[in-house]
């Protein structure tokens, strides 16, 4: 996947290579530690949306490259660069969420709170539970077995409904039922290795939405599930700090993992049109197995 991500991102790749020299002499780092964090960044960003888990390849990401600074904070930031890119990509959809409570508009939000329940409660009760298995390649292989079937059963739904897409200047129509089951889909993807993007997305498919709709409709959920988590993780991220980093690489590397984002979703749009998560689904299932067979 990596010669059609950068066909598709020469203004990122060039921004990453400015700043990872940029950070580098401002944080007085050795290069093998800037660009081991700048690595997890496009980690980050290529697979925060596309459907392969961006938990699960950070995790095996930094056990290949044997990083064991940044913790908690570092995941914190990469997360809110990626966060930046969902609302810069949908920003109309962003500004007509926010001025429909003022024109007496409020189902959008109420799908969203319904939407965001399932996650913060499971989040919530099972946290300590979830913080254990997130380093661990074993759950990550685990989890990118079962993002595997979900992006199967995705695609087999999406052939079988044929949906046609809202128009794009139009809000997606949308069920309570929607809300529901993308809800309880995307609170699965907190398990390390599950594809938030990946489970949340098949889930419309399962529903009869359009891949497009069932796209919009997923990342900007993602908003206050992504806001939210990266609130609950502040104190913990404060208190542990960046380690041996610096804070200037840090915020580079957030601006990165926010560009390689913006245009993995860029990307995973049109390859969603071309009915290609058969792929990723291999691609997830190879990484799964390789990861528990190499950590058996």
């Amino acid at each position: 996947m990596l010669p059609i991500f950068y066909a598709t991102m020469p203004e990122a790749a060039a921004a990453g290579r400015a700043a990872g020299q940029a950070v580098q002499e401002a944080a007085g780092l050795s290069e093998g530690d800037v660009w081991s964090v700048f690595f997890l960044a496009i980690i980050q960003g290529l697979t925060e949306f596309l459907p392969v888990s961006s938990s699960g390849h950070l995790v095996l990401g930094k056990s290949v490259i044997g990083l064991e600074t940044g913790g908690i904070a570092l995941d914190v930031a990469l997360h809110v660069g990626t966060l930046g890119a969902i609302v810069w990509a949908f920003r109309k959809d962003v500004l007509a969420l926010l001025r429909d409570p003022f024109e007496g508009r409020y189902m959008s939000w109420v799908w969203l709170v319904v939407a965001t329940l399932p996650v913060a409660i499971i989040g919530l009760v099972f946290k300590d539970s979830i913080t254990a298995a997130a380093g661990t390649a074993v759950a990550a292989g685990c989890g990118l077995l079962v993002t595997s079937v979900a992006l199967l059963v995705g695609e087999f739904s999406r052939r079988r409904f044929d949906a046609p897409a809202s128009p794009p200047d139009e809000p997606p129509v949308f069920r309570m039922r929607d809300a529901v089951v993308m809800g309880f889909a995307q609170a699965a993807a907190i398990w390390p290795g599950v594809s938030r993007s990946g489970s949340t997305i098949s889930a419309g498919l399962v529903r009869g939405l359009s891949a497009e709709d069932a796209a919009r409709l997923s990342f900007l959920m993602s908003i206050p599930a992504i806001s939210g988590a990266a609130i609950v993780e502040l104190p913990g991220a404060l208190e542990e700090g960046f380690g041996s980093l610096n804070g200037v690489v840090v915020l580079g590397a957030a601006v990165l993992a926010g560009l390689v984002g913006w245009s993995a979703l860029r990307t995973l749009l049109l390859v969603l049109r071309k009915g290609s998560f058969p792929y990723f689904a291999a691609y997830c299932a190879l990484v799964g197995t390789a990861a528990l067979i190499l950590s058996w």
